[in-house]
């Protein structure tokens, strides 16, 4: 059986069952249209332009395609996940992945986190897996101990995970409690010695917050899969605030002679970083500061660190000095 149809300027018409369906040339699958139209391949063509119900037998098959539409549980349900869906099937892809991460992430009690989660994997290009979880990335120290307790053990093949409850689920919070997990990119912004991957469930996230381009979570749970090696001075270059372990010298006040000390004793710093660390350690925040751009995030990420280190830890580990670094002075992780 063969369809009338009509090639017109950058429009494709076909007439099925007497319904004429528009195909414009930005559409996904124009090409594939035009190209089932050449090779008399009709039945190709009704699939694509007026696909028969779809329901995907998972979990009870609660997911289903109805022409352009995706429902959940019979429900229409929007966003960037069903549109992902939509155009993959139209281009012909399995979506049984995106599936199982429907059904995980349809678990999660945070309509918030439900809403924004997978806008945020397409965004920062992570990836899901065959079972419906996905991977991102997380900083640790050189031990595999988290960043900002040191009591959290990240290394290949742990699950870590803490009460829900105490994961801040406000977005708008950008430096508070939970399990940090974060896109490629924001790695660059964040201190630690090594890189690990995590898998997360999607019920298991909790808020993505605003700050950092929208390029971090907080979860309540992850196991760490792998670590990413990176070689020196090819990739991720070591944050401005890197965790440097070992002894060293340090320029001293008021005559910025030189004397050895360990790691152990805070390293000395103006940046916005050391500013915001100081304040976190001696909780002394300060609203009135005045800290714009790039020197925002990096005092709210010294703030987060230096509050972790004084609740957790109690050692400090930088701290903020009005006076200024001498040029060349090393090693002062403040300067770029």
């Amino acid at each position: 059986m063969s369809y009338p149809y009509l090639i017109q300027g950058s429009n494709v018409v076909v007439v099925i069952d007497n319904k004429p369906h528009t195909v414009s040339k930005t559409h996904i699958s124009y090409q594939r249209v035009v190209d089932a139209i050449k090779a008399s391949d009709w039945e190709t063509v009704k699939q694509i332009i007026d696909p028969v119900k779809v329901v995907l037998n998972y979990g009870q098959g609660h997911v289903s395609v109805k022409g352009s539409t995706l429902y959940w549980k019979d429900e229409p349900f929007a966003g960037a996940l069903a549109t992902r869906m939509i155009a993959m099937l139209e281009e012909g892809f399995t979506i049984e992945p995106m599936v199982e991460f429907m059904h995980k992430m349809m678990k999660n009690p945070s309509k918030r986190a439900v809403t924004e989660l997978y806008g945020f994997l397409e965004a920062n290009n992570l990836p899901i897996t065959p079972d419906g979880c996905f991977l991102a990335y997380k900083k640790v120290r050189a031990d595999y101990l988290d960043c900002h307790s040191g009591t959290m053990d990240n290394s290949v093949g742990q699950i870590v995970e803490m009460e829900r409850n105490q994961v801040d689920d406000n977005k708008d919070n950008t430096c508070s409690t939970g399990l940090h997990f974060c896109s490629q990119e924001y790695l660059k912004s964040f201190s630690g010695d090594r890189i690990v991957i995590v898998k997360i469930d999607p019920a298991d996230v909790v808020s993505i917050p605003t700050d950092y381009n929208n390029s971090k979570g907080r979860a309540c749970r992850y196991e760490v899969i792998g670590e990413l090696e990176v070689e020196p001075g090819k990739a991720f270059d070591r944050s401005v605030q890197s965790n440097a372990h070992g002894t060293y010298t340090v320029p001293t006040q008021p005559s910025w002679g030189t004397t050895p000390i360990t790691a152990a004793e805070p390293k000395l710093g103006n940046s916005a970083f050391y500013k915001g660390y100081s304040a976190g350690f001696q909780s002394s925040y300060n609203a009135t500061d005045d800290h714009y751009g790039k020197d925002r995030l990096n005092y709210r990420e010294g703030y987060e660190k230096g509050s972790d280190d004084r609740m957790y830890s109690g050692n400090e580990r930088y701290r903020y000095t009005s006076t200024p670094i001498p040029t060349g002075a090393w090693p002062f992780p403040n300067r770029s």
